[in-house]
């Protein structure tokens, strides 16, 4: 005996499949009814099925003359979620940010090492030569070639670089010395308020993250929320008010809340699409009206959260490191091995700008470098250029990244407020709209007249002085408030507890 099949026990994937082939016949539109016809399904399945595939394969919703609700699908049936183009993007898309991810890792690490590095190394080479350029002065430095054999280099040997690192003690020590206690041991609120130097560092190179992070948890909750307070019903543009997306954007994106809410589309008796959300009204708890009726705004890009006078301690000490670079690079090709000078009482560093290029080749002769060129050349010249090139340009190319970022933030946050201002109103639209919020300034003076044509052109609306009259829109708006007017939020509460599991 053939087992009976349950309508409400069965294989989802394969309902899935069935619908998508009835679909797939039609060309891509069809009623409900039409998917029942050729497939045989019962209409509990479809229904139950249907969101998935609209939100899957992108549909759109259409209704017909005599107020049938018609799928649509303009994407050729093509998945959103399967097949060799969505897997090679999302495997790219894993690719990119784990690369992304490896880069920032080695680069900060690489920062740390070079920034300060280079910079207390040039420091130090500089404070060298100047020491040096004293010690010659002072100390006898000029030689012959016989006393320079005899006192291991020359020009003060040993002495002059005991003088060194005991002018760097002292620098060290006296700047300890001056400073504030709280600074200096580190204690009470100043510790408390200061940020790590390498956190620093990282938020002027890379930045801090993407502020809107969390935007899709937002989102939703504004959109429940407006549910909640609006008796599980809502319209497209009201849709689109919450989310700022454009029509196109708004159709496919309104099927993922079908799905993952329990909606479904609806059309009224004056034929007005809207979506109903009756699940999210059984509850206990209730939200505030002002929750459901408030306009989400999406956060700016800020550059870092460093103040402007770190920021700019960066960017001069790069800059040291540049033009240190630079200037070993230039000498080096200049003058190559010819670091000191012939004088009557032999050899003597050079003066003037050499100086500093003079006295790196004999401390690093001095320390058994056999070649100081080469040493000088990609130690102290490419290198460090290499890295202040990456240092400055990696926060340019974030700097113009982020201003794009902005720009399409701020359009789609003023996208939300001339609709919610046009759906409010009688379609005259403010010039000044939104002029006084910077997270919804674009730099386009004329942003506001295009985004209230494009809405014009959506819902069929006619121009008039000051703006359109959204005639078509206000009916869809009257009709919506009809609509929840006749909901009895009553019948959906939980009622009373009349079974625990504890008793």
């Amino acid at each position: 005996m053939k087992k009976e099949e349950k309508v409400f026990d069965y294989n989802r994937q394969k309902v899935r499949d069935n619908l998508l082939s009835g679909f797939k016949r039609t060309r891509g539109e069809s009623t409900v009814a039409d998917i029942a016809a050729l497939t045989g399904l019962p209409l509990p399945q479809i229904n139950a099925e249907l969101p998935a595939l609209a939100d899957e394969y992108g549909a759109r919703l259409k209704v017909t003359e005599k107020g049938e609700l018609l799928y649509s699908f303009p994407r050729n049936m093509k998945s959103r979620y399967k097949g060799f183009g969505p897997g090679a993007k999302r495997f790219l898309k894993t690719l990119g940010k784990t690369a992304v991810e490896v880069s920032k890792f080695l680069f900060k690490t690489w920062i740390l090492v070079m920034l300060g590095g280079y910079f207390i190394i040039f420091l130090a080479l500089a404070l060298f030569a100047m020491l040096a350029s004293v010690a010659v002065q002072f100390g006898g430095g000029g030689r012959s070639d016989s006393r320079s054999s005899s006192r291991g280099g020359g020009l003060g040997g040993l002495w002059l670089t005991t003088r060194l690192f005991d002018s760097l003690i002292r620098i060290w020590f006296y700047s300890e010395l001056f400073k504030p206690p709280q600074e200096r041991f580190g204690q009470g609120r100043a510790k408390a308020q200061r940020r790590p130097l390498h956190k620093a560092v990282f938020s002027h190179v890379f930045g801090d993250g993407d502020p809107n992070a969390d935007w899709n948890e937002v989102e939703k909750k504004t959109v429940i929320a407006f549910l909640q307070t609006h008796k599980g019903i809502i319209s497209m543009a009201e849709f689109m008010a919450i989310t700022g997306l454009e029509p196109e954007e708004a159709e496919i994106a309104i099927n993922k809340y079908l799905l993952e809410f329990e909606g479904s589309p609806e059309v009224s008796p004056e034929g007005s699409i809207y979506f109903s959300f009756p699940s999210l009204l059984s509850r206990m708890g209730s939200t505030a009206e002002f929750i459901g009726s408030s306009v989400k705004l999406k956060k700016l890009h800020r550059f870092s959260s460093n103040g402007p006078r770190a920021d700019r301690t960066f960017r001069l000490i790069n800059g040291v490191n540049i033009v240190f670079g630079g200037y070993f690079l230039y000498h080096v090709l200049s003058l190559g091995g010819a670091f000191y000078l012939s004088t009557p009482r032999g050899l003597a560093l050079r003066g003037g700008l050499p100086i500093i290029y003079s006295a790196t080749g004999y401390l690093l002769q001095s320390l058994g470098a056999t070649s100081a060129v080469p040493i000088i050349f990609w130690g102290l010249g490419v290198v460090p250029l290499v890295f202040s090139a990456f240092f400055f340009a990696i926060p340019i190319l974030r700097w113009l990244k982020q201003k794009a970022d902005n720009e399409k933030i701020k359009t789609e946050n003023l996208r939300r407020i001339v609709y919610r201002n046009i759906l409010s109103g009688d379609g005259v639209i403010d010039s000044n709209l939104g002029t006084q919020i910077e997270e919804a300034r674009p730099s386009d003076p004329k942003a506001i007249e295009k985004i209230s044509l494009r809405l014009a052109a959506w819902s069929g609306a006619e121009p008039k002085e000051g703006g359109y009259e959204f005639t078509e829109l206000k009916r869809v708006q009257r009709d919506m408030e009809k609509l929840r007017a006749s909901v009895d939020l009553d019948s959906f509460s939980p009622g009373e507890t009349v079974f625990d599991t504890e008793s």
